[in-house]
């Protein structure tokens, strides 16, 4: 795993930030003072901010988490509602097409999704000056067997049309002149010949 990917799992699992809390003043004391222990040495420093680029893989692997949590929700109850807006949240164009064409699929085909995806995900490369704006890719390895998909009228699970487990390229990219300057999927490729 590159240093970048690594960085960015641990960005991405957080942080545990210790806080002590001061009390408030107390009476002042008519007891002759006592020696108190000397305060250790601080023996390590906080960590350096995140660069740019380690900033910007923690953001795209978030984004993809999210775009996938979206996705798989949509599946679950495809006819509940028009699941675009909520898809657009999360991904953009070609992807988001895909993605809200598949969600469409299920309805009119009466199919449903069980389960929810599992996809490892390791940023493979960051380029905050692409033309299309910052963008990071991400490989990542779908697990089919942590979902199946339900024909809505009989009950009985569709035989999948995939491997159990395949490569996924996803690319993440910035659009900084939109609102909250977001971070959308916009490609998302699954090689279904490439086994993982």
């Amino acid at each position: 795993m590159s240093p970048l990917a690594r960085c960015a799992r641990g960005l991405l699992a957080g942080a545990v930030l210790l806080v002590a809390g001061c009390g408030g003043e107390s009476a002042p004391s008519t007891q002759p003072p006592t020696s108190a222990p000397a305060p250790s040495p601080q023996t390590s420093s906080p960590p350096p901010p995140p660069s740019p680029e380690e900033a910007a893989a923690v953001a795209a692997l978030v984004a993809f988490q999210d775009a996938v949590r979206v996705t798989d929700q949509a599946r679950k109850d495809p006819a509940a509602q028009d699941w675009e807006p909520a898809i657009r949240r999360h991904l953009g164009d070609p992807a988001a097409v895909l993605a809200v064409q598949s969600v469409r699929d299920y309805a009119t085909l009466g199919l449903r999704q069980e389960g929810d995806s599992v996809v490892t995900a390791e940023v493979t490369e960051v380029d905050l000056a692409a033309a299309e704006g910052p963008t990071v890719r991400i490989t990542g390895c779908f697990d089919s067997g942590s979902r199946q998909v339900i024909d809505v009228n009989t009950g009985v699970p569709v035989a999948p049309g995939t491997p159990p487990r395949f490569v996924w390229n996803v690319g993440v990219t910035q659009f900084p002149t939109e609102v909250g300057e977001p971070w959308l999927v916009t490609v998302l490729e699954p090689l279904t010949s490439q086994p993982c």
